[in-house]
């Protein structure tokens, strides 16, 4: 052992004396620290509030309120009035009615008008800011909704205007006088109000996302993103245990029988979504935010990492033989299976150094960017319990399950630097197996999913759906939406790719041993 931690060492050595490696590294860091910051401020111009503030401010809403009004007119010329009486269950009932003389083409212009005068004189816009707030813009398109299925009822002649038609009014001026409160009021029980009676779906899926909103915000304050995940949340919610009690799955829009496995997972992920709801610890638009920034400047450095481990690997044999520096470590007392394990265990020391690295830096970039309280843990199930892990341990895990295909191709690269001794071969097939990393995906959409795919090496290097199958809960994104030689998820059970990738690896190390054991080095 002394032996090979003598050669480890010295490898070590003759690798950080190499320039473009720190070259390499430099660039590594400089990347993955300012892609955060990018992030940051590419997200800050796009979500620029001053014209969505413009949009739904009093000023816009006078621009239209005018801009209607010299198309139409003067909306009383269209109206007329008319005690109208009614015999609902053996009682009459008189309205005032109201008659509008309009085409069908004015209708919707003619009820925006109407909604804009009142909001124009009655409502607070300082109070109750319309922009980047959910209850707000829902409950101004309810309104807008409302007044104009009132219009269209009104529009019926007084003649032909029956006990139907008197129960359809009411129902509209119900739904309106709730739309009213609802959104000149800020009211959230009268939103909810509408949901309830307009909600016609079995299972009332609308009216439990509300009703989970009005509890989890009273006040009515959520923006239109977190409100979104609050919402995907209680849909996730409602489908994973639908799910569980038809006993079915959904893959790809169709239902297929519920294994074990899955089932578990379902039972799992709504405890979590459960725990995240209540105790108010979703995914926020800070939270995504901060996740986007990070996996973006984690794959950026992760593809300078691989083109640096690709070269170190790719020439560790050949650059040797090149400059006869090998011929000094052959005629040692030394066997050639400790050089051969030394220089393996060096190059994959760098690829982990530089995984660390990576993680470290965008962690510490991000946070210094977008927050450290922005950074979510990781949620799971331990016991029936929801258990969290650090994010700062979790990362690194994920970023290091992410890239078992790195070492993959890293072993590739230094099984063909043993067999030709050529580093521009190696480093040049090499990198082509990178590029080529979602193969597995495209022959998928070319050819279905046949068995044979499964047995290509890229379908079986995504395993952080199947070693952290909750991470998505958490606000992190895949390998795929990711980018950035992301590898498409795949059904295969973790034991198969495990056992699939043990053997790949087993198979790469004989071939590169092989080639670097037997073979004269002239």
């Amino acid at each position: 052992m002394s032996k090979i931690f003598a050669l480890y060492t010295n490898e070590m050595i003759k690798l950080s004396h190499r320039l473009s490696v720190w070259i390499l590294v430099i660039l590594m860091v400089i990347t993955s620290f300012s892609v955060p910051f990018l992030v940051k401020g590419a997200l800050n111009s796009s979500n620029n509030m001053s014209e969505e503030t413009d949009a739904f401010g009093k000023t816009d809403f006078t621009k239209r309120r005018d801009t209607v009004m010299n198309e139409l007119g003067d909306p009383n010329r269209y109206v007329e009035h008319e005690t109208l009486r009614f015999t609902i269950q053996n009682e009459t009932v008189e309205l005032f009615a109201t008659r509008l003389h309009l085409d069908e083409d004015q209708v919707h212009d003619y009820s925006n008008l109407c909604c804009y005068n009142a909001m124009l004189a009655n409502y607070n816009f300082d109070q109750y800011p319309i922009y980047d707030n959910w209850l707000s813009k829902e409950a101004l398109q309810q309104y807008f909704m409302a007044y104009f299925d009132l219009c269209q009822l009104n529009l019926v002649p007084f003649g032909s205007r029956n006990s139907k038609w008197f129960q359809s009014y009411v129902s509209a001026t119900e739904i309106l006088d709730l739309s009213k409160d609802a959104f000149f009021y800020h009211d959230y029980p009268s939103y909810l109000a509408i949901v309830e009676k307009t909600d016609n779906s079995t299972n009332q899926l609308e009216t439990k996302i509300v009703r989970r909103l009005s509890e989890l915000d009273p006040e009515g304050k959520l923006n239109d993103t977190d409100a979104g995940y609050i919402q995907e949340a209680v849909r996730m919610y409602e489908t994973y245990s639908q799910n569980l009690a038809m006993g079915v799955d959904t893959v790809n829009g169709s239902y297929v029988p519920l294994t074990e496995s899955r089932r578990e997972q379902l039972e799992n992920s709504i405890l979590i979504l459960d725990y995240q709801l209540t105790h108010g610890c979703l995914t926020s638009k800070e939270t995504s935010t901060a996740m986007l920034g990070r996996q973006y400047s984690q794959r950026a450095g992760r593809f300078l990492l691989i083109i640096m481990l690709v070269i170190i690997a790719g020439s560790s044999i050949s650059l040797e033989m090149a400059t006869g520096s090998i011929k000094s470590l052959i005629i040692a007392p030394v066997k050639r299976w400790k050089i051969f394990t030394a220089k393996l265990l060096s190059i994959m020391t760098w690829a982990l150094a530089g995984s660390i690295l990576i993680t470290a830096v965008s962690t510490l970039a991000t946070g210094i960017a977008l927050g450290f309280s922005s950074l979510s843990p990781y949620y799971y199930v331990s016991g029936g319990t929801v258990q969290s892990m650090p994010d700062y341990l979790f990362t690194l895990l994920f970023f290091l399950a992410d890239n078992i295909s790195l070492f993959i191709y890293l072993l590739a690269a230094f099984t063909i630097s043993c067999l030709t001794r050529n580093t521009g071969i190696s480093v040049g097939i090499s990198t082509g197996l990178v590029l080529t990393g979602g193969i597995s995906s495209t022959l998928t959409e070319l050819f279905g999913q046949k068995r044979w795919i499964d047995f290509l090496p890229f379908s079986n290097m995504n395993l952080v759906s199947k070693i952290f199958p909750y991470y998505k809960l958490s606000g992190y994104l895949d390998a795929e939406d990711a980018g950035l030689f992301g590898i498409t998820n795949n059904s295969l059970p973790l034991s198969f790719s495990l056992w699939y990738l043990a053997i790949l690896v087993f198979i790469l190390l004989l071939i590169a041993y092989d080639g670097f054991v037997r073979r004269d080095i002239q």
